[in-house]
């Protein structure tokens, strides 16, 4: 059994189990570092992290998402967050799996990582 720590309450949407990097970071840091989600809803977000962080911890987060099938550049979904669920895995690159509630994002229309995972802030 996996074991959980979280502080969400109430009714979850339907998650969507997509996998793709996640960038993310501290809004104080200027080191971004890199998860795989696991599953996503409208609501938040599940991924895959070697870096652990404390329940309550704000993030900003940078996503890509190819959006139909000829297209060239993907766009980039920048949101914030906060950590609220926390599971132990046994794999030993991504020993954690964190669950974020997403608070608002943006869509930006031009991939700005560029082959880098820092890109532009």
């Amino acid at each position: 059994m996996t074991p959980r720590i979280s502080v969400q309450h109430g009714l979850r949407a339907r998650r969507f189990a997509l996998r793709f990097p996640v960038y993310f970071r501290e809004p104080d840091s200027s080191t971004w570092l890199e998860g795989t989600t696991e599953n996503i809803s409208y609501t938040g977000m599940l991924f895959l992290s070697s870096s652990p962080l404390a329940l309550e911890t704000t993030l900003e987060l940078r996503l890509q998402l190819v959006l139909g099938t000829k297209a060239r550049d993907p766009a980039e979904i920048r949101c914030r967050g906060t950590v609220v669920r926390l599971e132990q895995r046994m794999e030993p690159k991504t020993p954690i799996a964190l669950g974020v509630a997403i608070r608002d994002y943006r869509i930006v229309s031009q991939y700005s990582f560029k082959g880098s995972p820092v890109g532009n802030a």
